[in-house]
């Protein structure tokens, strides 16, 4: 039988919540962002943030914030403990799960930067990953899991 990733991702919470002695009454709250919300205004239209094909939710977690993308967005407001064992049937339910377990791991001080760029950033963002994936692998093949016009563009022309 094979094991998914999203299983792995509920056992690695399960044993982080029981490492660091969190609280699993803490309530994760997530909210759906606007497009100006979540990005801001930048010059490149194309986001799909932007034509409204998808939604940004934020997860908070003790100030701690993430966010994921998802083309299924409603508010939510639940205990980590129902997070950690909630059925991910759906786009909203995985995009609440994600966004929670990277806010927990933020607080943590396990990662950083889980919030989306704004305004002209992403651009930028875009230059910075080009010039690292050509300076650390010359010009390979890139695969992207995800539609990032920015990123994908500069790509493009490395």
């Amino acid at each position: 039988m094979k094991t998914k990733v999203y299983d792995i991702l509920k056992e690695e919470v399960a044993r982080i919540v029981m490492d660091k002695a969190l609280e699993v009454e803490v309530v994760i709250k997530t909210a759906v962002l606007s497009s100006k919300e979540a990005i801001g205004n930048p010059e490149d239209k194309h986001y799909p943030l932007i034509v409204q094909k998808e939604r940004i939710i934020q997860a908070n977690f003790s100030n701690s914030l993430c966010q994921a993308f998802t083309d299924m967005y409603s508010n939510f407001s639940g205990e980590l403990s129902k997070i950690a064992t909630m059925e991910l049937k759906n786009d909203l339910r995985r995009a609440i799960f994600v966004s929670s377990l990277n806010a927990v791991m933020r607080y943590l001080g396990l990662i950083a930067k889980t919030t989306h760029c704004r305004n002209e950033k992403p651009r930028l963002c875009g230059y910075k990953l080009a010039k690292y994936i050509e300076e650390t692998y010359a010009h390979p093949r890139v695969a992207m899991g995800c539609f990032h016009p920015s990123l994908l563009r500069r790509c493009l022309k490395s």
